[in-house]
């Protein structure tokens, strides 16, 4: 049944496809933010995520995605990714097409958690191109530890160098489970990568379900501000 797919090597191919995604994972520390300059691109990037186990009535464990993307001086775009884990490497079949504002609101309220970054993407040989995500902090600026993926059309290709340089860094790729450089990871997303349900606490929220449990008809409404 997926065997109807290619593989493509641009990042959220927006054709309602099945695209093979498969990609080398590294976390880098980074204290030069001036290389960030040498990017091809920047891309301003938020997203929430519902992650769907391997449970006894389904078949495959995955994610569903509304993730919200924004170029300097343009209006955000929205893209809905399903991805379905097919192998133990990490490989992932995925769909995207066009999502809306509205979809992603929803994705707010139902993700327990979601992420806000910055993408540069640096050109490297034969079309590939390394995506650096480098995470927002509450002061504006960017903490030290990034995100580093290589996507490949086949797992025969040789790694390239970094286009830039790293203080420190992990590769993904080999981590055991309960090793030190694995806890290292889930403690970069804890501290650094995740960013938590933002309407859980939130008074206002709470307020307005009141007034939709009490007024069936009422709906809850927000204004964006990208």
């Amino acid at each position: 049944m997926l065997e109807d797919y290619r593989v493509s090597l641009e990042e959220d191919n927006v054709d309602g496809q099945f695209n093979k995604e498969i990609e080398y994972v590294f976390y880098a520390r980074i204290t030069d933010f001036k290389q960030l300059e040498k990017a091809n691109s920047k891309v301003r990037q938020e997203q929430w995520e519902i992650k769907v186990p391997l449970a006894g009535d389904n078949a495959a464990k995955g994610t569903i995605r509304v993730r919200s993307e924004k170029q300097e001086n343009e209006d955000p775009q929205y893209i809905l990714t399903t991805k379905i884990a097919i192998n133990e490497k990490g490989d992932k079949m995925e769909v995207s097409i066009p999502s809306t504002a509205e979809q992603f609101v929803q994705f707010k309220f139902l993700s327990n958690s979601g992420m806000r970054k910055d993408r540069y993407s640096f050109k490297a040989e034969d079309g590939l191109v390394w995506e650096v995500d480098v995470f927002l902090d509450p002061k504006g600026g960017y903490y030290q530890w990034c995100k580093i993926d290589f996507e490949v059309p086949d797992r025969g290709i040789e790694i390239p160098a970094f286009p830039i340089d790293f203080d420190e860094t992990i590769d993904a790729t080999d981590l055991q489970r309960d090793s030190a450089e694995d806890k290292k990871v889930q403690s970069l997303y804890d501290q650094y990568f995740i960013t938590k349900n933002v309407y859980k606490n939130d008074t206002s929220t709470k307020e307005e379900r009141e007034e939709v449990k009490a007024d069936p008809n009422k709906v809850q409404d927000e204004v964006l501000n990208d």
